[in-house]
């Protein structure tokens, strides 16, 4: 059975988040807060990109977390708590 070309995506998304928060959290071991704080953007934005994928989100090149968010929190609104962070 073929999968759905949406969900591939998806799985690759997370699955490529989940590399960079392991490169951020070797990264603050390594006391190496610059390439923490950059792998953590790069795992948040991965996670947020395939949940919106996962609601209907049509792919689109864009590296913004606030706008990411954006996106997000229509299909979560509870998602909006963490806009400060």
């Amino acid at each position: 059975m073929k999968k759905d070309k949406n969900i591939v995506n998806i799985e690759e998304w997370i699955g490529i988040a989940r590399k960079d928060w392991k490169r951020m959290k070797r990264s603050l071991r390594a006391i190496d807060a610059e390439a923490a704080g950059f792998f953590l953007q790069q795992s948040l934005e991965k996670y947020l990109k395939a949940f919106i994928l996962k609601h209907g989100w049509n792919l689109r090149k864009i590296h913004e977390l606030d706008t990411l968010l954006d996106d997000a929190a229509k299909c979560n609104a509870n998602l909006e708590n963490f806009r400060d962070l």
